[in-house]
C-alpha cells in the first residue's frame, strides 16, 4: 500500500505492535476497493516517518427529519447512482444534537465512500434537513478525533503489511515536538518569450537549501557545467529532475517550501515532467503530487509531506498585521520581502534575461547559479521568520499545516468552531447559498465609533485602549448565535435591543475565553524570554485567532453568520468607548481622539497618577473580561484630520498622527513619509521637521529648519552626496520607450565612455539634477560625475514636497516655506 515506508536510520522496516512518541504532520485518505481509509503521516521523535491508517473511521453526515415518524428503515432505503453503480447508506445511528441552541433528534448516516456523502444527502433531503455533508473526510477525522497536528502524542500502532494501523493515542503535553525536516527550493526556466512554456522550455536550474535531521546544506542543480562549488552537474534536464525527486526522499523531507510555488514552481515541474516523460512525484507514500483548489488559492498535496507556499503565507501575515515592516510593500516579491525583514540587498537578475544568461558566457552562467541559490537562501530566511506563526496557528486551531498555510482568518475560525461544535453536541451549520449571501451583503453592519481629532500640536498625552475589545465583549455578554433569545428571563441586552441568554453558554465566548487566557499566560512567559520565537509566535497565533471571531460573525459567507450578534458587538463597542470618553472628561481630562477601542487624552493639569487612578476606577465598573489598559504616556503629538462622513453611519476622520513617547519612541500613523528613492536632503529635512515638532512642539522652529535648508541649497553649500536620487533600472537601457532622469543619466555615462552597458543595466542608478540642460531628464547626471546641482529643482521637487506632507495639515503653505521673512503661528 505504501510507496515509501516508515524508516529508521538504516532504512529498515520495524515490525510488530509498538508505541511511538511523535507528532501528526498530515492527514489524508486513500480509496482501497470501495472504501475510504484515513491515512496519517506521523513523525516520530526517533526521526522516523510512519504511514498509519485508521480503517475504523467512516464518512458520514447528519439528517434532521422533518417529523419523528421517519424510521431508520426509511433512511436505509435511500439510494443514489454513482457512475452507474447504486449506492446506499451503510448504517444509521440516532443522536441528540442541537442547532443554534435548539435541540434536535439527528440521524448520523454512515456511508462507504466520502464521494457518497453529497449524493446520498441529496437523496434524503426530502425527509428533512441534512447537515455536515460538505466537510472533507480528512478534516472530519481531525474534528471528530480532536487531535492537534504538530503536537506530541503517544501513538499505539500495530504493524500491518508495509504500514501501521492506529490503535489509539494519548497526549504528551509536556513534550516539545522535534524540529521537522524542511527543504526550500526554487527553479529557473528557459524563457525566450518571457513566459516559459512547459511543453517546450526546460527547467534549467533547481536550487535548494535544507535542514534535515540536524544537518544543513544547499546546492544548485543544473545540466550545464558551472565552475562553482555549490553546483551539481547532470547530463540532462530529465536527470536533474529525477535527482531532485531522489534528494527529497534521501533527506526524508517533511515540509517542502517555495515562493509562489503552487502557482509556478511545482506546477511547472509537474507539467514539464509530463512533457519529457519523467515521473515527478515527490510523495513520501502512495499517491500523486497534485495541485488542488482551496478557497481562492491553489495548494499542493503531497502524500506524506506538507507543502508551504511562503508567498501565500506572507500575504496572510500582512493582512492580519503581524509584521509591520512588510505592511507597506507595494508588491510581495521574494526580493522585497527578504530585504524588508533583513535590511540587506538580495542578489537579483531580471526574469526576462534568464534565458540569455543560460545561453551566455561562463560568468553569466555563474551569475545565474548564484542568483538561483540566493532565492532558496532568501526563502529560508522568510520561512524562519513567518512559518513559526503558521505552525502555532496549526496547534491553536487544530487544522493541518497544509490547510492553515493557505487559509484565511475566517477559515481558521470556522475550523475551530467546527471542532468545538462537535465536541459539545452541536450540529455544524450549513453554508449559505448565493441568495442568502446577497441578502446579507446588501444590509451592512454599522461599524465602530471614531472621534475626529482637531488638527494641531498637543503636549502631555496618554493613550489607553481596551484589551481585545470585541473578543472581550463577546465573552462578557455571552454573544453567540445559539444564545440569541426572545423569551428568556435572564439575559444580556445589547444597545440595539438583541437579547443573549445568560443560562446557556455559547461556543464562541467559551473558545475566546480559552484563547485569551492562554495568551495571557504565554505573554507572561514571553516577557521573561523575549528571544523565544516559539512563545512570540504562539502569542501572535492566539491573537490572530481571537481577533478574527467578530469578523467571522459578520462575514456574509460564514456558517455562523449572525447579524444580531455582529451588530451587537459593534453597538457595545460604541457604547463602551463613548462612555469612557464621557467619564474621562467628567474627571477633567480632554479626549482629543478616539477610534474603535482606544482614546487619546490630554492630561492638562492632571498627573499620570490621576490618569491611572481614573482607569483603575473605570475597570472596576467594567465586566470581568474587559479591561482598559495604558498603552503609554506621550510628551507630544501632532494630529491632522480630514473628515469623511457616510450617511446613516457613525464614521470619523482618517487617522493621521505622529507622537513621541516619554521614552523617545516615535509612533507614526497615516503620514506618508518619503521613501529611500528620494534624496537624502529631502529625507533628512522631513525627519528633522517631524522630530522638532514632536520634541520641541514648535512649528516655527520646523519652518526655520526648512528655510535654512533652502538657503543652503541656493548658496551652493549642500554636498553633492546629499542630493543623489537612487532608482533601479529594471530593463536594458535601450528597452525603454520613455526617458526618465535615471535612464538619461545612465545613457549619457555610457555614451561618454564613463560606464559600460553592463555596469548600468539592471543596476541602482544614483543621479543628481544639475544646472546643465533644459528638461529634468537632460539635467540628470550620475552622482560620481556631477559637478553642480540645480537648487530650484531640489527646493521645489524634493525638500518642500517632503515636508509639506506634514506641515500642510497644520495650515502652512508652500510659499511660507520658500519665501524668507514670512511666518505664521499655529
Amino acid at each position: 500500500m505504501a510507496k515509501g515506508k516508515e524508516t529508521s536510520g538504516d532504512g529498515a522496516i520495524s515490525g510488530g505492535p509498538r508505541s511511538v512518541a511523535g507528532q501528526l504532520i498530515d492527514a489524508d485518505y486513500l480509496i482501497v476497493g470501495n472504501e475510504a481509509l484515513i491515512r496519517l503521516t506521523i513523525k516520530g521523535s526517533d526521526g522516523s516517518a510512519y504511514e498509519v491508517y485508521d480503517p475504523d473511521f467512516k464518512p458520514y453526515f447528519y439528517l434532521v427529519p422533518d417529523n419523528n415518524a421517519i424510521s431508520e428503515d426509511k433512511i436505509m432505503s435511500a439510494q443514489a447512482l454513482d457512475q452507474g453503480s447504486l449506492i446506499k447508506p451503510a448504517r444509521v445511528e440516532w443522536e441528540d444534537r442541537s442547532i443554534f441552541g435548539k435541540q434536535a433528534r439527528a440521524a448520523r448516516v454512515f456511508v462507504q465512500n466520502p464521494s457518497d456523502v453529497p449524493k446520498l444527502s441529496a437523496a434524503l433531503s426530502g425527509l428533512g434537513e441534512c447537515y455536515e455533508n460538505d466537510i472533507p473526510f480528512s478534516k472530519r477525522y481531525l474534528i471528530d478525533k480532536d487531535i492537534l497536528p504538530l503536537t506530541m502524542y503517544e501513538f499505539d500502532l500495530e504493524k500491518q503489511g508495509s504500514a501501521y494501523r492506529l490503535k489509539g493515542f494519548k497526549a504528551l503535553p509536556e513534550v516539545r515536538p522535534p524540529e521537522l525536516n524542511v527543504l526550500w527550493f526554487d527553479i529557473e526556466t528557459y524563457n525566450p518569450l518571457g513566459v516559459p512554456r512547459p511543453e517546450k522550455d526546460p527547467v534549467v536550474m533547481i536550487s535548494y537549501s535544507y535542514s534535515s535531521n540536524g544537518k544543513h546544506g544547499k546546492s544548485v542543480m543544473a545540466f550545464k557545467k558551472i565552475d562553482l562549488p555549490f553546483v551539481e552537474y547532470y547530463e540532462s534536464e530529465a536527470d536533474m529532475i529525477k535527482a531532485f525527486v531522489k534528494k527529497i526522499a534521501e533527506l526524508d523531507i517533511d515540509v517542502i517550501s517555495g515562493y509562489n510555488s503552487a502557482n509556478f514552481d511545482i506546477r511547472y515541474l509537474i507539467e514539464r515532467s509530463k512533457s519529457i516523460k519523467v515521473d515527478f512525484n515527490i510523495s513520501r507514500f502512495e499517491g500523486e503530487t497534485r495541485i488542488e483548489r482551496h478557497g481562492l488559492v491553489d495548494r499542493v498535496k503531497i502524500g506524506g509531506r506538507v507543502h508551504v507556499d511562503m508567498y501565500v503565507v506572507v500575504k496572510f501575515i500582512s493582512v492580519v498585521g503581524a509584521a509591520e515592516y512588510i505592511l507597506k510593500l507595494n508588491s510581495y516579491t521574494l526580493k522585497n520581502v527578504y530585504e524588508a525583514i533583513t535590511g540587506t540587498k538580495k542578489t537579483n537578475v531580471e526574469k526576462k534575461d534568464i534565458y540569455k544568461l543560460w545561453d551566455g558566457s561562463r560568468e553569466e552562467l555563474e551569475e545565474l547559479a548564484t542568483y538561483n541559490l540566493s532565492d532558496s537562501e532568501a526563502l529560508e530566511k522568510v520561512y524562519s521568520t513567518f512559518a513559526p506563526i503558521m505552525i502555532e496557528l496549526t496547534r491553536t486551531t487544530g487544522n493541518s499545516l497544509s490547510d492553515v498555510s493557505v487559509s484565511t482568518t475566517g477559515q481558521l475560525v470556522e475550523f475551530l468552531l467546527m471542532k468545538y461544535a462537535h465536541r459539545y453536541g452541536e450540529l455544524i451549520p450549513n453554508k449559505p447559498d448565493d441568495r442568502e449571501i446577497r441578502s446579507r451583503l446588501i444590509n451592512p453592519i454599522e461599524g465602530a465609533y471614531v472621534k475626529t481629532p482637531e488638527p494641531g500640536i498637543y503636549s502631555n498625552l496618554a493613550i489607553f485602549d481596551f484589551r481585545g475589545l470585541y473578543p472581550s465583549i463577546i465573552i462578557s455578554h455571552n454573544i453567540d448565535p445559539s444564545t440569541v433569545c426572545t423569551d428568556c428571563t435572564d439575559y444580556y441586552e445589547s444597545p440595539n435591543g438583541t437579547k443573549f441568554s445568560k443560562s446557556r453558554p455559547g461556543i464562541m465566548p467559551m473558545i475566546l475565553k480559552l484563547l485569551i487566557d492562554q495568551r495571557a499566560e504565554v505573554k507572561k512567559l514571553y516577557k521573561k524570554d523575549k528571544g523565544n520565537i516559539y512563545l512570540g509566535s504562539r502569542s501572535q497565533a492566539l491573537k490572530i485567532t481571537s481577533n478574527s471571531f467578530y469578523g467571522y460573525l459578520g462575514y456574509a459567507r460564514s456558517r455562523w453568520y449572525s447579524r444580531e450578534c455582529a451588530s451587537s458587538v459593534t453597538a457595545y463597542g460604541r457604547q463602551y468607548i463613548l462612555q469612557t470618553i464621557s467619564d474621562a472628561e467628567e474627571q477633567g481630562f480632554k479626549v482629543i481622539y478616539g477610534d474603535t477601542d482606544s482614546i487619546v487624552m490630554l492630561l492638562g493639569g492632571r498627573t499620570k497618577e490621576d490618569a491611572l487612578e481614573f482607569v483603575k476606577k473605570l475597570n472596576e465598573k467594567l465586566p470581568k473580561s474587559m479591561e482598559l489598559e495604558l498603552e503609554d504616556f506621550y510628551k507630544r503629538a501632532v494630529f491632522v484630520g480630514k473628515k469623511s462622513e457616510k450617511i446613516g453611519a457613525i464614521t470619523g476622520a482618517k487617522k493621521k498622527y505622529a507622537m513621541i513617547s516619554e521614552s523617545g519612541f516615535i509612533k507614526i500613523r497615516g503620514f506618508e513619509l518619503v521613501r529611500r528613492d528620494w534624496s537624502r536632503i529631502a529625507r533628512d529635512t522631513q525627519r528633522k521637521v517631524l522630530d522638532t515638532i514632536l520634541n520641541e512642539g514648535s512649528a516655527e522652529k520646523a519652518v526655520e529648519i526648512v528655510k535654512n535648508v533652502i538657503k543652503d541649497l541656493r548658496d551652493g553649500k549642500v554636498p553633492i552626496g546629499m542630493l543623489a536620487i537612487s532608482t533601479q533600472l529594471r530593463k536594458g537601457i535601450d528597452s525603454y520607450d520613455a526617458t526618465s532622469p535615471e535612464l538619461s543619466a545612465a545613457k549619457k555615462a555610457v555614451k561618454a565612455g564613463l560606464k559600460t552597458k553592463d555596469e548600468v543595466e539592471h543596476a541602482v542608478i544614483s543621479y543628481v539634477i544639475t544646472r546643465d540642460g533644459s528638461s529634468i531628464s537632460d539635467k540628470a547626471v550620475l552622482e560620481e560625475f556631477a559637478k553642480n546641482y540645480d537648487p530650484e529643482y531640489y527646493i521645489n521637487h524634493q525638500v518642500v514636497p517632503s515636508v509639506m506632507r506634514i506641515l500642510k495639515e497644520l495650515n502652512l503653505t508652500e510659499d511660507e516655506l520658500r519665501n524668507a521673512g514670512v511666518q505664521r503661528k499655529l
